[in-house]
């Protein structure tokens, strides 16, 4: 009997050896797929994660150039905008000479033309009272001439009868120097 429980007893050690070794194998094979599914995994998201740093670094890189384009173009403007600055700066100190300029020009316009505008007043009353003196002398020497001719019609009638003789034809100084004018 000893024998067959020393005989049991290595069965039993036997078995639970065996047992040991396969459940050994067996949590080192779920173990190690484990590990590969989750090393798997972590060098898919590596990987992934790798393309995005790329893309990253390519963006990164993309934005730098575009970046340094901006800045030289910012240095060319202000460049121009300072040269531009000046350059009106320097038209508008010209322009403003010439605005005060054309200020006193327009000044004195307005200073002749008030001027003008009395003188031709002064030319138009000058010239209306010139063409009354003409009138009143024209109608003065009709006066005068008609006047002359009546006293040398009677001159006449009295040389007439006193036997001087005037040609008849004949005019006078006077009556040629202040003729009637004719209304024709």
């Amino acid at each position: 009997m000893i024998n067959i429980v020393i005989e049991i007893s290595l069965y039993l050690i036997a078995a639970i050896l065996v047992g040991f070794i396969f459940g050994w194998l067996i949590s080192k094979l779920i173990l190690k797929e484990r590990y590969e599914i989750d090393l798997a995994q972590a060098n898919y998201e590596t990987e992934h994660k790798f393309k995005n740093i790329a893309s990253v670094q390519k963006e990164l890189e993309h934005y730098k150039k575009v970046n340094q384009e901006l800045i030289e173009k910012n240095t060319e403007v202000k460049l121009g905008y300072t040269g531009q600055k000046y350059v009106l700066d320097e038209h508008n100190n010209t322009l403003d000479e010439f605005q005060k300029l054309l200020k006193s020009k327009d000044d004195v316009i307005e200073t002749l033309t008030s001027e003008l505008s009395l003188v031709e007043e002064k030319q138009r009353v000058m010239k209306k009272k010139h063409e009354e003196e003409v009138d009143a002398f024209l109608f003065e020497r009709i006066d005068i001439t008609t006047k002359y001719k009546e006293l040398l019609d009677k001159g006449t009638g009295t040389r007439l009868s006193k036997n001087y003789s005037i040609p008849i034809n004949e005019e006078s100084w006077f009556s040629k120097l202040f003729s009637v004018p004719s209304k024709s």
